[in-house]
């Protein structure tokens, strides 16, 4: 199979190109450390392929590396490898967890389909809790729920900044996770997060039918800036992988788009309908 750029990979790459060229090392340097070639450091240092755990070391002290630039390079060689090719469930923290939340915090615009769950990003702390104690045989037990409470509340402070298009089934409206009051308070936290001129939330009605992502679980896009290639995450119970090939990522980014301008409401009616669903609620 052919090796496929991606952007942690090339993230690593960069890294240790620009340790190198202020080393004032170059590729004959590169051979002599390694026998490889001069093809296998570019490969490299733009993002086709990683080095070993052991060339990594081996680089580092050739570039003269400092400790904190070893602890950093470490960090994107874990990163690294982390397969991209297909489907990291941010339940709790694994390693892939925290792949997927520096990505996100790196992201300029997120992109998200849900069919059975409110998004992470717009969950309030006794929803996302409630998911959680659901789930719990998915979750890392070492971690509470107030740590994990924090680690949201962490990630949602980026709605600040970064641009948000989140498109939400009916369903997961209609559940009623954590019973009607937690429910309400979610439902009624999603129109006011609507007021972020950053965040923009369409629903999914049940008369749109089927849909292509309907039978698998989320899937969140993260769009990057600077020429960044975009990524695509898919989560399922338990897990989750990276789709980071470009013709894969362009048909799931084509797909959002598709549902979001020809089956969705319109933002201003799913914020209609999200209402009525609260004030249902109120009255039960």
């Amino acid at each position: 199979m052919a090796a496929v750029q991606t952007r942690r990979k090339r993230k690593l790459g960069q890294f240790l190109n620009a340790l190198r060229k202020r080393a004032g090392k170059t590729e004959v340097d590169y051979h002599a450390l390694t026998r490889k070639t001069q093809s296998t450091l570019s490969r490299m240092e733009n993002g086709y392929i990683s080095p070993s755990w052991t060339e990594l070391g081996a680089l580092l002290g050739l570039y003269g590396a400092s400790d904190t630039e070893r602890r950093e390079a470490e960090a994107l060689w874990e990163d690294a490898k982390q397969d991209g090719t297909r489907l990291v469930y941010a339940a709790a923290f694994t390693p892939e967890a925290r792949t997927y939340a520096r990505q996100e915090a790196d992201a300029t615009e997120v992109r998200t389909v849900e069919m059975n769950v409110i998004p992470g990003l717009l969950q309030t702390p006794a929803y996302a809790a409630a998911v959680r104690r659901a789930g719990k045989r998915f979750v890392d037990g070492g971690v509470s729920v107030d740590q994990a409470k924090a680690a949201l509340a962490g990630r949602q402070r980026r709605l600040r900044t970064v641009r948000l298009d989140a498109v939400i089934d009916e369903s997961a409206l209609h559940r009623l996770v954590g019973g009607a009051d937690v429910m309400r308070e979610q439902l009624l936290h999603l129109v006011e997060a609507t007021q972020n001129s950053n965040t923009t939330i369409r629903v999914i009605p049940f008369s749109a039918g089927a849909y292509g992502t309907m039978s698998g679980g989320g899937a969140t896009a993260l769009l990057f800036e600077d020429g960044d290639p975009s990524a695509v995450y898919l989560e399922y119970a338990g897990g989750g992988k990276w789709v980071d090939n470009p013709a894969d990522v362009q048909n799931y980014l084509l797909h959002f788009d598709e549902i979001a301008s020809g089956l969705a409401l319109s933002p201003k009616d799913s914020v209609s309908l999200i209402r009525k669903m609260a004030s249902a609620l109120k009255e039960t």
